[in-house]
């Protein structure tokens, strides 16, 4: 059986996380959902909820969901939840979507997703979503780093309360910050696994410096497959020279083999390269994106050199 995804949703304190949850779950498409959050006094799901739970920590919701607070660790919770699934104690649920308090940085929870063997035998990362409060966006990213991150490694952004907000957009600001997530539409999509992550619309090979927020991108472009020797390379040295200041890694490439795979990284931890039917005609050989903080220029440019195969590579 492929591995079940987990969506992360996530976004700064009373951006509308819970609402749009709630709005997201009375969808027929995501009624085979489970859904955990991180801490109990978040929840604001109250008025879904139906009398009748399976155990204690899960309770069934209107819609036809699953509901459970994060009491353990993550992979306790998660652990759980199959296995009562595959017992048939609990629905059969198609995703997991993990709401996160609103002050988390989701890094080391899809670090987690990656490095833990337990979980990766289940579950595969899917998609992060950032809800943004159009109302207290600019005053949240010019004070909170944790705001900052959030919108920096989201595939997907929301924005909430526009009605509200006075002022310029904040999308110039959101796509300063990362302009590779989408804005806006499907918000928790299940590919097949081994889907192509979401790499935006930028063909572009080159970076994007963000100075005053210590945040920036660097999207690649391949004209020839990845060989692994390369690519290993990349990873030991992103591990021993970047290390937590890779927020994230994504791309989806084809290797030496012929094979067209997805790469995943967050932090210091890389998930195995997962298997996918094919890449658009509108990657060529593959596409990667970085996103970092507090990384040089310099160091940039080794990490598209040794990504790309630049012969200038310096041992």
């Amino acid at each position: 059986m492929s591995a079940l995804p987990v969506h992360l949703l996530t976004g700064f304190l009373g951006s509308g996380k819970t609402t749009l949850l709630a709005r997201l779950l009375r969808e027929p498409a995501l009624a085979d959902t489970a859904v955990v959050i991180n801490e109990l006094g978040e929840i604001g799901l109250d008025h879904l909820l139906v009398d009748r739970g399976f155990e204690d920590d899960v309770v069934l919701l209107d819609s036809g969901c699953l509901c459970c607070a994060l009491g353990n660790s993550l992979q306790e919770t998660l652990e759980s939840l199959y296995f009562r699934r595959e017992r048939k104690a609990l629905p059969a649920f198609a995703r997991v979507v993990i709401e996160t308090t609103g002050v988390a940085d989701p890094g080391p929870i899809a670090a987690t997703l990656a490095l833990d063997s337990a979980i990766a035998r289940h579950y595969r990362l899917g998609s992060i979503v950032t809800v943004v409060d159009a109302m207290n966006a600019a005053a949240h990213l010019d004070r909170f780093e944790e705001a900052r991150r959030q919108v920096a490694v989201a595939d997907r952004l929301v924005v909430s309360k526009r009605d509200l907000a006075d002022g310029a957009p904040i999308e110039a600001r959101l796509r300063a910050l990362n302009p590779h997530a989408a804005l806006g539409g499907a918000v928790f999509v299940d590919a097949q696994s081994g889907h192509v992550p979401a790499l935006g619309a930028h063909g572009h090979e080159g970076h994007d410096h963000l100075a005053e927020q210590g945040i920036a991108t660097i999207s690649l472009r391949f004209c020839e497959p990845l060989t692994w020797a390369r690519y290993a390379d990349f990873v030991q040295w992103s591990q021993r020279t970047l290390g937590a200041r890779l927020l994230r890694m994504k791309g989806a490439v084809r290797m030496e083999d012929g094979e067209a795979r997805a790469l995943h990284g967050v932090l210091r931890l890389f998930s195995a390269p997962q298997g996918i039917p094919t890449l658009p005609a509108s990657l060529g050989c593959g596409a990667v994106v970085l996103v970092t903080q507090d990384v040089h220029a310099e160091e940039l440019d080794e990490a598209r050199r040794r990504l790309l195969g630049d012969t200038s590579i310096q041992a």
